[in-house]
């Protein structure tokens, strides 16, 4: 006789007999995968970024000849930065009375002997507008070439109660990319230097 009980048992369990397997293989992936991610994990070492910014500042050099106050001397600019940069200077001076009131001046108040050989512009320097330009990029650290070996009142346009006030105002900006320069300044360049 046929066990309607006994039987339905038996089906029931043949139905399901994949079970067991699919549960051994998704353990098996799960370990697998998990083991790979483990060990991926435990082996990348992190990389660390550090990013410094440039700096390209300028700092004035001068002297005055003792016991004068009127005469200025060896002029120059160092980059006190750490990358090359590209150094203008423009002069501004002016008339000051002992209470501070100012009157405009002109460079052609001072008698000015320039850096460069006999006295003209040069060591570097090239001028264009109101503006000195050292030519090329100067390092960090480093300093341009003289701009002005001495700058004098001349004492025939010197107004009364007046003293001549000189003041050498230094630029900077980064050589690299030359486009800094060229957009920032307006400036042409030929092999790395100022021309125009």
């Amino acid at each position: 006789m046929f066990d309607r009980k006994h039987n339905e048992g038996k089906r029931a369990f043949r139905k399901w007999k994949w079970l067991p397997a699919a549960c051994a293989l998704a353990l098996a992936l799960t370990v697998t995968v998990g083991g790979t991610l483990a060990w991926l994990a435990a082996h990348t070492d992190p990389v660390t970024n550090t990013f410094k910014m440039g700096e390209v500042t300028p700092k004035v050099e001068e002297s005055f000849v003792p016991d004068t106050g009127t005469v200025k001397e060896n002029v120059r600019v160092q980059n006190q930065g750490d990358v090359p940069a590209y150094i203008r200077v423009a002069l501004v001076a002016t008339w000051e009375d002992e209470n501070g009131n100012v009157k405009p001046a002109s460079l052609s108040d001072l008698t000015i002997t320039w850096g460069g050989e006999s006295g003209n512009l040069g060591d570097g320097w090239i001028q264009i507008g109101e503006y000195y330009y050292h030519q090329a990029p100067v390092n960090g650290q480093a300093y341009t070439g003289y701009l002005i070996k001495e700058a004098k009142v001349d004492g025939t346009k010197e107004p009364a109660g007046y003293h001549m006030n000189l003041q050498v105002i230094a630029d900077s900006i980064q050589a690299a990319p030359s486009e800094a320069v060229t957009t920032a300044w307006g400036v042409e360049l030929d092999g790395g230097n100022i021309t125009g």
